[in-house]
């Protein structure tokens, strides 16, 4: 028979404060966002590295990132953590009802059909979503009029009272690996819609940069402005996520301005619109439980 003092567990409070960390990049992010002191978020993470007995992050000023040994616990936790939640929905009996409207880039539509979806219809049967995809900046305003109650909009400047940080993502320039026309003057863009974050950014860059350049493909589609891109025909802003081997990441070797990073944030209308809180409630800490970062193609 096995000796309980020999058992060793995995503490989920401290493993769901590592998971943050990982999505965030920052503990102060991550003390934000949990209502803890930094102090409080440094010593969870230092007792999950001493009872793994392995170092979990690399710290810098920039903020953490992995090592090999917190990769691996990012990877095969995640559905330990969803699984746990799911545990205690079905223990404490919850009977959650409603419909949540629920608004986000179409890119992340591929996470919601194969996580959230089949997560909810087990735990919540009687919650349902009703989904609409559109731009950052359109989902904003949606949230804002009442349209939507919950959105996941990526944006460079959060606003804190309304957006909750989900994960940082990584803007860069791109361009064909073949044939990138950096040196063009224009230079050729491939551009998003005016509602899209990374549209702004760039652009924003480039005046401060003093650089001339021209619209010569515009698309709502990220798929089309990838093709432009692969093709050669233009450059343009896109998540380092989504490059792919006939896209390459451009920067300031290339002549190119530096991008700054951006945040996917959940977005909570400023009120419940008839509909009981508890379901909002529970549709958010689904979205704040899935790890979009394992093979993240991200964007908008």
């Amino acid at each position: 028979m096995l000796n309980p003092s020999t058992w060793r567990t995995l503490d989920i409070d401290l493993l769901r404060t590592f998971h943050l960390a990982c999505a965030l990049g920052t503990l102060r992010a991550v003390a934000e966002r949990r209502h803890f002191t930094l102090g409080a978020v440094s010593q969870q993470i230092k007792r999950l590295e001493q009872q793994l007995e392995q170092q979990l992050l690399q710290r810098s000023r920039a903020g953490v990132t992995l090592t090999a040994a917190g990769e691996q616990l990012r990877a095969q936790s995640t559905s330990l953590l969803v699984e746990h939640d799911q545990l205690m929905d079905r223990l404490l009996k919850q009977s959650t009802a409603g419909v949540v409207r629920l608004g986000l880039p179409e890119v992340y539509t591929p996470r919601l059909l194969n996580d959230i979806l089949p997560t909810l219809a087990a735990s919540h049967p009687r919650l349902q979503l009703q989904v609409q995809t559109s731009n950052s900046g359109e989902l904003e305003r949606l949230v804002d009029q009442g349209v939507l109650d919950l959105a996941i909009v990526v944006t460079p400047q959060p606003n804190e009272s309304s957006m909750t940080r989900l994960w940082q993502t990584r803007p860069v320039w791109a361009g064909s690996a073949s044939t990138a026309s950096v040196a063009n003057d224009p230079l050729p863009l491939a551009l998003h819609p005016n509602d899209c974050p990374y549209r702004a950014i760039g652009l924003k860059t480039l005046q401060t940069a003093g650089r001339n350049w021209n619209t010569v493909f515009a698309s709502a589609s990220v798929a089309a402005i990838e093709s432009a891109v692969d093709a050669g025909i233009a450059i343009s802003v896109l998540d380092r996520a989504r490059l792919t081997p006939g896209i390459r990441e451009l920067g300031t070797r290339d002549g190119l301005p530096s991008l700054p990073d951006c945040h996917a944030c959940l977005m909570h209308a400023p009120t419940a619109n008839d509909i009981d809180s508890s379901a909002i409630d529970v549709v958010a800490r689904q979205l704040q439980s899935i790890d979009f970062m394992p093979g993240r193609r991200s964007h908008q």
